[in-house]
């Protein structure tokens, strides 16, 4: 693909069936109106059909109550240039209904087990900021940190609320004001019996970390059942409250995991054998289906609590999946093709009822898709997953670096990849240790003095490895990377001055010591990964921050970094480009407005489109 076609193509989320018919979300880029179109997708009757009114309106997590009988759903609509109003819709039918509407947000809902109630988690100014015209020109006077949140923006002057909507007549009420309980963000719901339970972050007594809390509500009566956890999901199993997440924030980086979860606060691991990171899990006749990462995969289970049985083991990522009465539906994609639809029968995908989805056909009609060549290398330390796409022997190399690190690269149509192909380019990447995907101790081993030691031996030596593979003679070399790939760029132009001969580094983490005093997870994330406080070691953070050995840079590099990035802040690629000036280093710095850390995933349209030409102009001048 080009960087044209980015509009070109659909990503498919949040599918829901009611046994007879399958609807999902389809999200599609729009340079025109620089922006994300969401539609919703019907399978019925053996054909697929838009939603009617997605010019005018975006549609968005669709659900089917625990009945079947009513689809919901979120439809967004443009009042003027600043206000939109989110409404939540019930259809039955041809009728729909709103039910809910806000001109703030709808974050998330939930339907009651009985279908009686649905939960809506809003997210509202804070009382004191409602009255103010201008909210974006007011001072910000504070006193807890963090004040601001990548993607979300300032968040210490708003709040999440749950409303309670009776599906009967639509009457609603505030059942958690997060005003008066001063929550700065809930999350995940589950209900149990006569008791709602639900994920929620508020600051400490020093206001110096938000604690994140599992909540029991028991008529008008919140009670703390578990903190200092990290949460991503909460749902009912076997009548007992389980979690996706980890018992102790701190004991990250290791597996997301499944944990049951007594009112005590008690929590006891599932499937412990597994051994890998846990995405996404879904209940239906008394079992698990489970979602996880496993070497470049992402697969999908099914368990009874205690064992774990692989529905399916091909080289894919399952993004999402519905379980109905007959059949298992998923959204797949592969290394070559982008998302589909598909029914998961006896351990394979098939097209649904015989009749594709067909949300990409055109797409790939249009563009030309790369496959990979896969080999798992033995680093001599360590056995690490690689991929590589080979356009020519004769042609120039990049070498591409997750993010994270605890994330990983694999079997799944990624852009990046197909467009530096198609611009004339062999890509090579790889999971070092720290990526996701292999396993608790995989995920540790760049923990403290391992930092920018175990993960560069991979990465580099991996890197040979495939340029012999893929018999490539050409020895123009590029490196690039984004966040934690960042940091790896930059690292190893260091300390392999002579081996790339252009380099992107992009939204990178470069310097330890200001990162602690300027990112929104610069309190934590540091000293979980250096396991070290910063006030008690500063010599290991300096150590470990490739802005101390930038003097060693002589690769011609493009510093790439977003205005709102509040992960790694512009200060941090600041750093690295006036130290590249200062020393007449072949240098440039692209700044993109109004963008956060997630430029090249959600970033604008037209922004996403520029990055890439510039990436491809950087490596083309200095590599061809």
């Amino acid at each position: 693909m080009k960087p044209n076609n980015l509009i070109d193509y659909r990503k498919i989320s949040n599918i829901t069936s009611n046994d007879k018919n399958i609807v999902a979300q389809s999200t599609k880029m729009d340079f025109d109106k620089n922006t994300y179109k969401n539609e919703l997708w019907r399978y019925s009757k053996n054909s697929w059909k838009k939603f009617k009114g997605s010019k005018a309106s975006n549609f968005s997590m669709p659900q089917y109550s625990n009945n079947k009988k009513i689809l919901s759903y979120i439809k967004s609509t443009k009042k003027s240039k600043k206000i939109t109003i989110s409404s939540l819709c019930f259809q039955d039918g041809n009728s729909i209904t709103t039910v809910f509407e806000t001109e703030d947000t709808i974050q998330s809902y939930y339907w009651a087990s009985k279908d009686n109630y649905i939960y809506i988690v809003t997210k509202e100014w804070d009382k004191s900021f409602k009255s103010i015209d201008d909210k974006e020109m007011e001072p910000l006077y504070l006193e807890n940190i963090p004040y601001r949140f990548d993607t979300r923006g300032i968040i210490f002057n708003k709040r999440n609320h749950i409303y309670k909507v009776n599906v009967s007549n639509q009457k609603s009420s505030k059942i958690i004001d997060g005003d008066k309980e001063g929550f700065i963000s809930i999350g995940s719901i589950a209900e149990k019996g006569n008791s709602l339970y639900f994920t929620a972050s508020s600051y400490n007594e020093s206001g110096s970390m938000l604690d994140e809390k599992i909540i029991k509500k028991t008529g008008s009566k919140l009670e703390t059942i578990h903190t200092e956890g990290m949460w991503g999901k909460l749902f009912i199993f076997n009548n007992e409250l389980h979690g996706i997440g980890l018992n102790k924030r701190f004991e990250w980086p290791t597996n997301i995991s499944i944990h049951q979860i007594k009112d005590t606060g008690k929590t006891t691991v599932l499937y412990q054998d597994l051994d890998r990171p846990i995405t996404n899990v879904k209940c239906r006749d008394s079992f698990m289906y489970i979602l996880y990462e496993d070497s470049g995969k992402q697969l999908l289970g099914k368990g009874n609590g205690k064992n774990i049985e692989k529905l399916i083991d091909e080289q894919l990522t399952i993004s999402d999946f519905e379980i109905s009465s007959n059949r298992i539906s998923v959204i797949a994609n592969t290394f070559s093709k982008q998302d589909e639809i598909y029914e998961l029968k006896d351990k394979k995908l098939e097209d649904w009822e015989n009749t594709p989805s067909k949300a990409n056909s055109s797409f790939h009609k249009k563009t030309k898709s790369h496959e990979c060549v896969y080999k798992r290398i033995d680093t001599g330390k360590s056995k690490i997953d690689a991929w590589g796409i080979f356009v020519g022997k004769n042609n120039p190399t990049l070498l591409s670096i997750h993010g994270g690190p605890a994330a990983q690269y694999g079997f799944t149509y990624f852009d990046e990849f197909q467009t530096y192909a198609e611009a004339g380019f062999n890509i090579i990447a790889c999971n070092p240790r720290g990526s996701s995907g292999r396993g608790h101790k995989f995920l540790r081993d760049v923990c403290g003095n391992k930092w920018g030691v175990n993960d560069t031996h991979d990465v580099v030596t991996a890197f040979k490895e495939m340029v012999k593979e893929m018999k490539i003679s050409n020895k123009n070399y590029g490196i690039m990377g984004g966040s934690y790939g960042g940091f790896m760029t930059a690292w190893v132009i260091s300390h392999y001055p002579k081996m790339f001969k252009s380099s992107v580094v992009e939204r990178a983490l470069l310097n330890w010591e200001t990162m602690v005093g300027t990112s929104d997870i610069g309190i934590t994330f540091p000293e979980m990964y250096l396991l070290e406080e910063f006030d008690k070691n500063i010599n290991l953070y300096r150590k470990k921050s490739p802005i101390t050995y930038a003097n060693n840079i002589i690769a011609p590099t493009l510093i790439i970094h977003s205005e709102n990035d509040y992960r790694c802040p512009i200060e941090q690629g600041e750093q690295l480009f006036s130290n590249l000036k200062r020393r007449g280093v072949e240098s440039a710095m692209m700044r993109f407005p109004a963008e956060s850390h997630e430029l090249s995933r959600s970033g604008q349209p037209v922004h996403r489109k520029q990055r890439f030409e510039a990436i491809i102009n950087w490596h083309n001048k200095h590599l061809t």
